[in-house]
């Protein structure tokens, strides 16, 4: 999937979780329950595989992914992780029959304490279940990185505790770099 579809094709994702929240109005308590619900509609109402394609990819004739958590929270749930965990590691092991290493860039716009409550179980166990997140990675770039992360990383830590001398991060120019990334 080239850019220029996964930009048409999360189009596509927004309007169905648009249609979603027009039909269940966004609540003010229990807004977790409902974007678990929001997720699993989107995820029955389109194509898993091209969801999966829209939030993480190889950057073309790099060692680097780009994953893309903007995409991801639309339709992330425990009964889809499974099939987007193989996949990223399908990407790995693609960029290391060309590479030793690979760099994962990931973009956490939005991304909230609640949200990393709501995921825990999927990051702890795609760290806890694949020691190339931690032997075959390079560098870890972290973009957009929410103000709480210190508070991200202490829930995590059993987790990332051997990634965390690995990761980068970026605040406020996040967008710049992204930018750079893509243009390489």
């Amino acid at each position: 999937m080239n850019s220029d579809q996964r930009t048409q094709y999360y189009s596509e994702i927004q309007n169905v979780k648009e249609k979603y929240y027009e039909n269940n109005k966004k609540n003010c308590l229990f807004k977790n329950s409902q974007k678990l619900n929001c997720a699993q509609h989107v995820s029955k109402h389109l194509d898993l595989q091209k969801m999966i394609q829209c939030t993480a990819f190889i950057i073309p004739n790099t060692n680097k992914i780009y994953y893309n958590y903007m995409v991801f929270k639309t339709y992330g749930n425990e009964s889809n992780h499974l099939v987007l965990y193989e996949y990223v590691i399908c990407l790995i092991s693609t960029i290391l029959e060309k590479y030793k290493t690979f760099e994962f860039h990931v973009n956490l716009k939005t991304f909230t304490v609640s949200a990393c409550q709501r995921y825990y179980g999927i990051i702890t166990s795609t760290f806890d279940d694949n020691t190339f997140f931690t032997d075959m990675m390079g560098k870890l770039y972290v973009y957009h990185t929410p103000s709480i992360v210190d508070q991200v990383n202490r829930l995590l830590y059993h987790s990332i505790k051997d990634i965390l001398p690995k990761i980068e991060y970026f605040h406020k120019d996040s967008d710049e770099k992204i930018k750079v990334l893509f243009d390489m």
